[in-house]
């Protein structure tokens, strides 16, 4: 995003933090939960050692740019397991025991399609006829916004769109950040988070107006590697998707939430080092995100010409409800969907700021971070920061 304004004047954190108007802080709403009801059969058939299927239920609702089942019972023998897929079986994920939670209760993860195939595989034994074993689905989650191309709200870009895909700058490290979906009070809802380096493995930070207790994080679904595989492209990448786990802490007037990911993530996918570091104006900042829930891109430019950087243009100020001089302000681009993702340090690669506000100030064109020296602080021993 270019302003001209904002590029040639610097303004004191106390000055901008009266001239501020409400900032922009909310997740996208990009589907709606809807009653369905299905079940396996309370004396479902034995199968064989090739786990033939011997249930299913195809779920079609029209018109739905992704759907995810919510089972409200789920109970399965050892070798026996659920499949939910698209017809194409482009998505296809596997369930066994009790779930994803071990609750019996778990939402799957998505099927970008307008038909999801939900399958048992069924073994030779044990007894089948058991009635503590089976599953049974109570709803739906019908997506209605595209998360792929289509932008969900734009109106934090200003003037030109600075922002590359993220291969395009395959020399900053992009691999922690994830595509999150959840779901929330009847919804589904999209965010950024990113894996980040604390005393529990598989940490990952993002947004409290995104995620802010158990039972959103336990609806989780973290997507790597959403993105394009050459820069311009038009192929996508192999993407690998992990569970929420433990919900840990989270903070309203600092706006995050840290909570871990099933799985061993950062085995893969690395972690980032936060950093306890004052944040200056001007110094350079790289803003990796999933804008709309869309492909993963990144802010390095300010302007589609690729002349202006990306960087810092206040620090320690004020915005909406956050805490007192927590924030941090720049013209690089974003849209709802990239709350919740990491603002790095250009010069270090150690993370800054936690993106979270669009449109702050008089000028709708500035967005905005809590300060991650506030965050580390907060945190305490959750989150290990560096001090550089």
């Amino acid at each position: 995003m270019t302003h001209d304004r904002l590029a040639v004047c610097v303004f004191a954190a106390a000055s901008l933090a009266a001239a501020a108007v409400p900032a922009s802080a909310e997740a996208v709403r990009v589907g709606e939960e809807r009653d369905y009801a299905a079940a396996s059969p309370a004396q479902y058939p034995a199968g064989d050692a090739d786990r033939a299927v011997t249930w299913s239920d195809t779920i079609v609702s029209p018109g739905a740019t992704f759907l995810r089942v919510h089972f409200s019972r789920f109970n399965l023998p050892e070798g026996d397991f659920i499949s939910v897929s698209s017809p194409d079986g482009s998505d296809y994920w596997t369930y066994t025991a009790q779930g994803l939670n071990g609750t019996g209760e778990f939402w799957s993860f998505a099927v970008e399609a307008e038909t999801a195939v939900v399958a048992l595989h069924s073994g030779p034994g044990p007894a089948k006829g058991s009635a503590r074993y089976g599953v049974e689905i109570d709803r739906i989650a019908h997506g209605f916004a595209d998360l792929g191309e289509a932008p969900v709200e734009p109106e934090v870009v200003c003037g030109t769109d600075g922002r590359e895909d993220a291969v395009c700058h395959s020399d900053v490290n992009q691999r922690p950040v994830a595509r999150l979906s959840f779901q929330s009070g009847g919804g589904s809802f999209v965010c950024t988070g990113w894996l980040v380096r604390g005393s529990n493995t598989n940490t990952i930070l993002t947004n409290n107006h995104c995620v802010d207790n158990q039972t959103e994080v336990s609806t989780v679904q973290a997507r790597f590697n959403y993105q394009r595989t050459t820069c311009g492209g038009s192929s996508t990448a192999g993407t690998t998707s992990y569970a929420g786990g433990t919900f840990l802490r989270t903070h309203s007037g600092l706006d995050y939430t840290i909570f871990t990911l099933q799985g061993s993530p950062e085995a893969t996918w690395g972690e980032y080092v936060p950093t306890s570091k004052q944040p200056t104006v001007g110094m350079s900042i790289n803003f990796p995100q999933h804008p709309g829930g869309g492909l993963k891109r990144i802010g390095f430019w300010a302007n589609s010409g690729h002349t202006t950087r990306c960087t810092a243009s206040v620090v320690n100020a004020t915005y909406g409800g956050s805490t007192s001089g927590s924030q941090m302000a720049y013209g690089c681009d974003s849209e709802g969907g990239s709350s919740g993702s990491p603002i790095m340090d250009g010069g270090t690669g150690r993370i800054i700021g936690l993106h979270h506000f669009g449109g702050v100030t008089n000028s709708p064109c500035r967005n905005a971070a809590t300060q991650m020296r506030q965050i580390c602080s907060n945190a305490g021993s959750l989150l290990t920061c560096a001090t550089n």
